[in-house]
């Protein structure tokens, strides 16, 4: 009996080991099958190039506040940085504005973000505050995991091998099928609701930051109605080295190009050929975007971009609504409203949850690893750089309507520059910051919550207070709230925030 049990026990060893080996040639010939797909296309041809068409700011409907600007800009930081974004925007929602039936976070005009923050301006401006539940639901999710699977299991592995499955996929999968579920920007078109989203990711090539604008997209004779939010989302997040960019084919020169009275276009043109010592950034981004409308026929031909996480180029997601609040060449020119009188006041809400953890190298003689390398080149390199920039930025702007101000009075235009030297003293510069908390032993908690797409319970408890604690004791929210006939609401305070990331896990 011992003998035929041990003869059992071998064939059904082996009906294992013919079953392994059949699935194993199985995925062979799938991988063999799919080895001569193409790479996946991601942009899709535009048609025509026009003022009326896509998703452009002009396409939307304006806000009730038409003289004033609000503008919410968020940086990465995956979970983290999705978590207390979130939370400032339920801040934002507690703001009643009585004189227009609405809050503060309804009449937001512009939310620019970068990686983590992406995932949470992107549906923000999809679903408005009615979907901040869903929104929590998801960031509470096992991201790490989900998405660890959606790479790895035995078909991921095989579709990997080939050119038409590659690494950022699994993340753009997961954010479509848990969260945006096919929804695109043709879907906010259709609500033609504010904000006006910019999701931005980085040219990895140039260095640049790439905003998924319309505007951008015309450069490429794009269209970006046809993309998806998630593909977008996953772009703006694409961390280097462990997700591979996103790749944009450039359809330029194209026929719908052909169609436009001056190609490449003079805004793109006029910021190349400005003074280098004037702006050297303005001048750069110029000159990039005349190699993208030149495509093909560019001295170097740009016939793809490749994009990678946004926090490469502008962690804070601030350089595309610094463009639009200091030149005229943007869509839109807030710097043209103020000049002909129609914007009177901006409200600059920034949020930085930049990661300042503490290192155990600073304890150690041994040379780092080429895992510590990377993140000190990559990690800590972004993080360290957005450090007080919110005070630099203030600065910059008021520097910049200052001048804007002496050189219309030098034009003989007093009162155009009358309204830029108001419109300096009528901006509120508001940062959420982890810098900002005053006890050193609560910043260091905040600042050691880890860069992933899966937190602790606790972490995003604590987050879900901070972000609305920082922004009350923002010296400038009340007197912003004030100026719009608001009433300040009462939010919760850091000491709350503090003691619920400290709180024992349940």
């Amino acid at each position: 009996m011992a003998s035929l049990a041990a003869l059992r026990e071998r064939i059904a060893q082996q009906k294992s080991i013919a079953i392994l080996a059949a699935i194993i040639v199985l995925l062979a010939l799938m991988a063999l099958a799919l080895s001569s797909c193409a790479y996946p296309t991601r942009n899709a041809e535009i048609g025509t190039l026009a003022p009326d068409r896509g998703y452009r700011w002009n396409n939307l409907k304006a806000g009730d506040m038409s003289d004033t600007v609000v503008i919410v800009t968020a940086s990465g930081g995956g979970t983290r940085a999705a978590v207390l974004e979130l939370s400032v925007l339920e801040g934002m929602n507690k703001v009643d504005l009585p004189q227009y039936g609405k809050t503060l976070a309804d009449e937001i005009d512009v939310i620019s973000s970068v990686s983590g923050g992406s995932v949470t301006a992107g549906y923000f401006a999809a679903h408005g505050a009615a979907g901040f539940p869903t929104l929590e639901k998801f960031l509470r999710r096992d991201g790490i995991a989900a998405i660890a699977w959606r790479m790895l299991n035995p078909v991921a592995l095989v579709k990997l091998m080939t050119p038409s499955y590659e690494r950022i996929d699994p993340q753009i999968e997961y954010f479509d099928d848990k969260l945006f579920h096919q929804e695109s920007f043709q879907t906010l078109l259709d609500g033609r609701r504010k904000p006006y989203l910019i999701l931005n990711a980085a040219d990895m090539v140039e260095g640049t930051p790439f905003p998924f604008t319309q505007r951008k997209f015309d450069l490429l004779c794009s269209d970006l109605a046809r993309m998806k939010l998630a593909t977008a989302v996953a772009a703006s997040a694409a961390f280097p080295v462990a997700l591979s960019p996103l790749t944009l084919k450039n359809y330029s020169p194209c026929q719908a190009e052909t169609a436009a009275p001056h190609w490449p276009p003079l805004w793109a043109e006029n910021a190349a050929d400005g003074d280098w010592n004037d702006n050297p950034e303005r001048v750069v981004q110029g000159r990039v975007e005349v190699a993208y409308a030149l495509g093909g026929k560019a001295a170097h031909p740009k016939d793809y971009i490749h994009l990678l996480d946004g926090g490469i180029a502008d962690n804070l997601g601030v350089a595309e609504p610094y463009r639009l609040l200091t030149t005229g060449d943007a869509e839109p020119s807030i710097l043209n409203a103020i000049a002909a009188g129609k914007v009177r006041k901006i409200v600059f809400i920034m949020i930085n949850s930049r990661s300042a953890a503490l290192s155990k190298l600073d304890k150690q003689q041994a040379t780092p690893g080429m895992l510590a390398m990377l993140n000190g080149a990559v990690n800590a390199a972004i993080d360290r750089s957005t450090s007080g920039a919110s005070h630099r930025l203030k600065t910059l702007l008021e520097t910049e309507y200052a001048n804007q101000a002496t050189v219309e009075e030098q034009l003989g235009q007093p009162e155009i520059a009358r309204r830029f030297r108001e419109i300096g003293a009528n901006t509120q510069f508001i940062a959420v910051d982890f810098d900002a908390i005053a006890d050193p032993g609560c910043r260091q908690a905040y600042h050691d919550i880890a860069t992933s797409w899966t937190l602790k319970p606790r972490d995003i408890d604590g987050l879900l207070l901070m972000g609305q604690a920082l922004l009350g004791t923002d010296p400038e929210f009340p007197k912003a709230v004030t100026s719009l006939g608001g009433k300040m609401p009462p939010l919760p305070s850091v000491a709350q925030a503090c003691k619920a990331l400290n709180e024992p896990a349940k």
